[in-house]
């Protein structure tokens, strides 16, 4: 089969990039013909497609005039430059579906238009819940805001959603009406939602369950043993208020006898240690960006990682990895988390944007004893290898591809 895998970033920035670029690996191992449409950057890895990729396009809020941020405002509806490139890729790979990622903004609602005019079918993998909420989270500032979005998206504009600024949430007001008013979403064939939780919401949201289809992301556990159990409460990620790192903080304090690690940088870092240094929490040892080596040894230090995101998680690729590395997980019940763990099963939860809870949950799994750590571990990645297998994703993956044909 011949498929187009579209995204805007062709570089691992986040999880969508990560699923991606497991879906092209996988599909060119199973003998299936794969061309890639996204936007050209430095960081870009190597594609034989590359000379159809459209110029990188700065985030609005960056833009160094006003003439540039009016071409990228207008970029976000129609782009010549999308339609004239993707028109030529289709022509010369002739793909018989597109697979769609995380394409919004920079890729234009051009790009659903343009496959349509060519009667390529798609697919959208729904990575986050853009399609509900102008600002992917549905977040009201520092607090779940769902009242506030459902079927009233001006209100992104009129609470100023995106970055507390008025210019990007207007921006992001009129491009989601915009979708809305060209009945965008309609174009769309099927849309895969990581978790049946993302196709909950949806359905709730008024798109129609007939066109969902529930598609767990791939991971693979891998053979090697796990490292022991290190013994720190851990934090690892974007320093992003959105991803819980206040929460965490909170719950830290309360737990001043437990050694605790956050590593991760982003814009709350000043925050994160002013409040170490405010609160003299001597048990905090606090690290910049980690990957690689650094990465692995932050990982085993942690007996527990904890995901308190504010935020819907969809599949959180950190459970996933924390699992994978033997480690504990504290979640808050939020998102698609409970679908990987059950509470006091396969991990802990804890009640979304409450500290004294979510300190109980973590000083819970720091006091298990090593046998019953070992156990929670073993059903966790039990659970993991059952629905995330890499086999099960791409039978699931190519029988939707099948269906829109």
């Amino acid at each position: 089969m011949k498929i187009l895998q579209a995204n805007k970033f062709f570089y691992e920035r986040g999880g969508a990039e990560k699923v991606m670029f497991e879906t092209i690996r996988g599909l060119r191992e199973r003998g299936h013909e794969v061309s890639e449409f996204s936007m050209v950057s430095p960081k870009n890895f190597i594609s034989n497609y590359a000379g159809y990729f459209i110029r990188e396009l700065p985030e609005l809020k960056s833009a160094p005039s006003l003439f540039a941020q009016w071409k990228i405002f207008s970029h976000l509806f129609r782009s010549s430059e999308v339609e004239r490139k993707l028109k030529a890729l289709v022509l010369a790979a002739k793909p018989e579906v597109a697979h769609l990622h995380n394409i919004y903004h920079q890729l234009s609602a051009s790009t659903f238009v343009s496959l349509k005019k060519m009667k390529v079918p798609m697919v959208l993998t729904l990575h986050d819940v853009f399609p509900l909420c102008p600002n992917h989270s549905l977040l009201y500032g520092e607090t779940m805001g769902e009242k506030y979005y459902k079927k009233k998206l001006y209100n992104c504009l009129r609470y100023k959603c995106i970055d507390n600024k008025f210019l990007p949430s207007l921006a992001g007001t009129l491009e989601a009406y915009y979708y809305r008013l060209k009945k965008i979403w309609d174009m769309v064939d099927l849309f895969i939602c990581p978790s049946q939780f993302m196709k909950d919401k949806m359905i709730e949201y008024g798109f129609p369950g007939k066109k969902m289809r529930v598609i767990p992301n791939p991971f693979s556990l891998g053979a090697e043993q796990a490292p022991p159990l290190g013994n720190k409460v851990v934090y690892l990620g974007r320093i992003h208020y959105e991803k819980g790192i206040k929460i965490f903080m909170e719950a830290v304090k309360e737990l001043s006898g437990y050694p605790a690690l956050v590593a991760g940088s982003g814009p709350e870092d000043v925050w994160v240690n002013s409040y170490i240094a405010e609160h003299r929490l001597q048990n905090v040892d606090r690290r910049g960006w980690v990957s690689g080596p650094s990465w692995e040894a932050v990982m085993r230090e942690a007996k527990v990682i904890v995901v308190p995101s504010l935020f819907f998680e969809n599949c959180s690729l950190t459970i996933l990895e924390a699992l994978s590395h033997g480690r504990l997980v504290v979640a808050v019940d939020r998102g698609g988390n409970r679908e990987m763990i059950i509470d006091g099963v396969t991990g802990f939860l804890a009640q979304p944007e409450d500290p004294t809870d979510l300190a109980r949950a973590i000083k819970k799994a720091m006091e298990l004893p090593a046998a019953e750590a070992a156990e929670m571990i073993q059903r966790a990645q039990a659970l993991i290898a059952k629905n995330h297998n890499p086999e099960q994703y791409f039978k699931k993956l190519l029988n939707v591809y099948r269906e829109v044909l």
